[in-house]
């Protein structure tokens, strides 16, 4: 009644030769899983036979729902809530029976009154083709579950069939492996589509393993709706069967050539295998990931070399593919300053940096004005309301990288060394405003204000002699500064 075929023929053979091919076919798995190409074996398939009278199903799991046996009482004739039977359906009601069914027909009525499609033939349309018809009810619980020993490395799917006669209804399909203790559901949808064959598939994987040759799995339906007008349908062709999967394949790739401080994008691109893949990078400088696309962000010039990713699909086979990263190095853009400060007096600059060839250089002295020569000079034009000037190197390498530097220039006042206050309208002034203090050689005060020292004390003109100054102003940050040294007074 229930059958094991393979490639859609049934197929006998002792238990020595079964014994041996099998022995044969765990070897050839090992020595060969990564070059298998075909597939398609049928590993089960159960078509329920051809029944016009009822019969179980060893796959109906004991305590999960009743037989609705057509020899027994009135009410065990009908096929009830949580009851089901193995039965062409044209045939659920035996002839002579004084009690149809809930899906009520006979030999010689086709369509029942009220017109739900109870009448069909099995999904293939055999001669008295049976199916699994199912009362579900309120019986949440296995429909069908069978225990196989599968082999390792292999894809598989799960499928069946189901007719909804009266609606609504809900399963789910599922794979326990208990040899790795995995499990794969697929909770199907509301059925409220009456009158249709609809096939349902799962498919999973059962990995490659260094200790097992096969795994321990459990196929099982379930119902999953609780209903007590409705939920009944046929089920029909149930099916595990090997999946063709080509042989693993990966390519590494990344986003090109990088400079220091740039993110550097890694790509693994997986083909053929069976899903889900896992992936494992490895790197310079003992750089590691899990990721399918990782990034790695500031890089620098450890981080250059070559990186390898290894990709496991889901039954075991493996693949590895390499990529070269390059990281370029920022060029050299510190510079020097033959000065730091300026004034209206001395305005000049000179700015010079370290040559790198086939490098290109840009000056912005923070005035408005550029150059593009490595060592340069450059006049400041300086007004009261410019504290300093930033001055900015941009380096672009040959390699398309660029590097850059500041530095600050600041605008100080000018104080000069003499100064000749002799009426002609000329240097008359020291330091005419700035808050400044005089002092002789004897540490004298003389001066103090910002109205500039007309080298007089007290009215008296100071002699010809050199005098020790204090000039104080605010900086460029807005802080303030003090500058002292020594004029000299010449009439």
């Amino acid at each position: 009644m229930y059958t094991t075929l393979r490639n859609s023929s049934m197929i006998i053979m002792s238990s020595n030769v079964l014994k041996s091919v099998f022995t044969l076919l765990l070897l050839s798995l090992v020595c060969t899983i990564h070059a298998q190409t075909t597939y398609g074996d049928t590993i089960f398939y159960d078509s329920f036979g051809q029944h016009t009278i009822r019969f179980t199903t060893p796959y109906m799991p004991a305590g999960s729902y009743a037989f609705a046996d057509a020899n027994g009482t009135s009410a065990a004739k009908e096929i009830q809530d949580n009851f089901y039977a193995v039965i062409d359906p044209r045939h659920i009601a035996d002839a002579g029976q004084s009690s149809y069914f809930w899906t009520s027909t006979s030999p010689s009525s086709f369509i029942p009154s009220g017109s739900r499609p109870y009448y069909t033939t099995d999904h293939t349309g055999n001669t008295n083709g049976a199916v699994m018809v199912v009362n579900a009810g309120t019986t949440i619980n296995y429909l069908y579950k069978r225990d196989i020993a599968l082999k390792t490395g292999f894809r598989y799917r799960f499928s069946f069939w189901i007719y909804v006669v009266a609606r609504s209804s809900q399963f789910s399909m599922e794979v326990v492996n208990s040899t790795n203790n995995t499990n794969k559901t697929f909770a199907g949808p509301v059925l409220n589509t009456e009158g249709v064959w609809t096939q349902y598939t799962l498919d999973f994987p059962v990995p490659l393993s260094a200790t097992n040759l096969t795994n321990n799995v459990s196929t099982g339906l379930q119902n999953k709706y609780s209903l007590v007008v409705g939920n009944d349908y046929y089920i029909d062709d149930i099916l595990l069967s090997t999946l063709h999967t080509d042989p693993l394949t990966v390519s590494a790739s990344n986003n090109g050539s990088v400079c220091e401080g740039a993110t550097i994008n890694l790509y693994a691109t997986a083909g053929g295998g069976a899903s889900p893949f896992t992936y494992s990078w490895s790197g310079p400088d003992g750089y590691t990931s899990s990721d399918q696309l990782p990034t790695i962000p500031n890089s620098n010039q450890k981080m250059d070399g070559v990186y390898t990713v290894t990709v496991t699909d889901a039954i075991g086979q493996i693949a590895s593919s390499s990529v070269t990263t390059v990281v370029n190095e920022t060029p050299k853009s510190d510079f020097s300053l033959s000065t730091h400060d300026i004034n209206n007096r001395f305005n000049e600059v000179t700015m010079k940096m370290q040559t790198e060839s086939g490098a290109t250089y840009i000056w912005d002295f923070g005035d408005g004005s550029t150059d593009n020569q490595p060592t340069t000079t450059h006049a400041y034009l300086i007004n009261g309301s410019t504290g300093e000037f930033t001055v900015k190197l941009t380096v672009t390498s040959a390699t398309g990288c660029t590097g850059s530097s500041t530095k600050t220039i600041e605008v100080i006042p000018f104080i000069p060394n003499v100064f000749s206050p002799n009426g002609d309208g000329i240097n008359d002034l020291f330091m005419s405003g700035f808050e400044i203090h005089i002092f002789d050689r004897f540490g004298i005060l003389l001066y103090s204000g910002s109205s500039g020292w007309d080298g007089t004390y007290n009215g008296k003109k100071m002699d010809n002699d050199t005098y020790f100054y204090e000039v104080q102003y605010i900086d460029n940050n807005m802080k303030s500064q003090t500058k002292k040294g020594y004029i000299t007074l010449k009439r």
